[in-house]
């Protein structure tokens, strides 16, 4: 285990130093709560399989928290962390989350992984707070697990997907995911439902191997089907191998959709295998320039300079993940205990992280699926993402 504490020098005075919090502070006893300082523990695959879909999770994390710490931490308390890597696998994933909470004893738990559900039971049953990004069913299910969208519940699917398509003129569809991933699985459910919802047919479904499938046999079988809509939970070099072999094959697609690959490196990397495919994105996109994009990008160059450019939407997913947490510890109160904390946390009912999240967040209604994402279509040339309208989309 690395140990990284992000402390960097505060100012001093102001409304967080004063000589009311300090005597607070000093009388808190809450594992990871010191008086100068907030320890939590970030969990996320720097191995293994899904370690690609999360390498700049960190990185965000590293700057939302060097700025909260450069004006003066959260009530007088600089904000650290000790991460381990959970390699992919759900029993790595509950060993090394029980290892900081039990040994390193931090306050929560940050998140960013395939397989949270290998630590969900023991974090629920000891009410340790836990904020990411949600990728499993598994964060709608427990009280102590925060996340601003959830993309996957044990509820409805929402219909948003397949309204989505079906505007576009989709009639039949063909829905992947890959061999062996339950999130896959279940995202690849989920969007069946939603496709059939609107009165299109999933007329074709497959497993993809990200190592043993042949990109033309699947674009022949989708081209046999008649297949004009193309959807699933791939990973990006999957997804993009599959719809160039589609080109090649010269089928005259409606619609190419995936929740993943809104990223510049993807547009150098994928740009013109993944040409006219929508992307759908939970947060708002950079193509706005919002302030708040403007507050990430400048945060990520001062306390996260490494990743260039700044501009990757699962370092966005590590800064709204820090950004959550502080808002929990804001609620929580100058001495806060797990239990103020997730009772503080879940009565926010607009959390938008400065206008990143879009609509805003209501943190009481996490068993429910975000039926609104802003859908976003990589060009014709795949050099950039155009930003569709209305945005976000809704549906039910």
């Amino acid at each position: 285990m690395a140990v990284v504490a992000v402390v960097l020098a505060a100012s001093c005075g102001g409304g967080n130093g004063d000589t009311q919090s300090a005597s607070a502070n000093a009388a808190c006893t809450t594992p990871g709560i010191s008086p100068t300082t907030a320890k939590v523990g970030l969990v996320f695959p720097s191995s293994g399989p899904a370690a690609p879909q999360f390498a700049d999770f960190r990185a965000g994390i590293d700057a939302r928290f060097g700025v909260a710490n450069g004006n003066g931490g959260v009530h007088g308390r600089q904000l650290v962390y000790d991460w381990s890597d959970d390699n992919s696998d759900p029993a790595t994933n509950r060993a090394v989350t029980t290892g900081l909470v039990e040994r390193s004893q931090v306050f929560s738990i940050l998140q960013a992984s395939n397989v949270v559900f290998g630590s969900a039971d023991y974090l629920h049953k000891n009410g340790i707070p836990v904020v990411g990004f949600s990728a499993e069913t598994v964060w709608s299910k427990n009280d102590n697990m925060f996340t601003w969208s959830n993309y996957l519940t044990d509820g409805p699917a929402p219909t948003t997907w397949g309204t989505f398509a079906k505007n576009l003129g989709g009639r039949k569809a063909a829905v992947l995911r890959i061999a062996f991933s339950e999130a896959s699985g279940i995202f690849a459910q989920k969007m069946t439902d939603s496709l059939k919802a609107a009165g299109i047919d999933v007329v074709y479904t497959d497993q993809i191997s990200v190592t043993g499938t042949d990109p033309s046999m699947i674009a022949a079988k989708i081209k046999s089907y008649g297949v004009d809509v193309l959807a699933g939970a791939l990973t990006v070099d999957a997804f993009a191998s599959i719809t160039s072999a589609v080109n090649r094959a010269q089928i005259p697609l409606k619609v190419s959709m995936s929740p993943s690959g809104y990223d510049q490196a993807v547009l150098i990397k994928y740009g013109a295998q993944l040409a006219r495919t929508y992307l759908f994105l939970n947060v708002a996109p950079f193509e706005e320039n919002l302030p708040a994009h403007k507050a990430f990008i400048a945060g990520m160059t001062a306390y996260a300079p490494q990743l260039q450019p700044p501009t990757q939407s699962v370092a966005l997913s590590g800064w709204i993940t820090a950004d959550l947490f502080i808002r929990g510890l804001q609620a929580a109160g100058s001495c806060p205990t797990r239990q103020s904390f997730i009772s503080g946390l879940r009565d926010v009912h607009d959390y938008d992280a400065n206008g990143l999240v879009v609509p805003a967040s209501d943190m009481a209604k996490y068993q429910s699926a975000s039926p609104c994402y802003t859908f976003v279509q990589i060009n014709a040339k795949g050099t950039a993402f155009d930003v569709q309208q209305p945005a976000p989309y809704c549906g039910q």
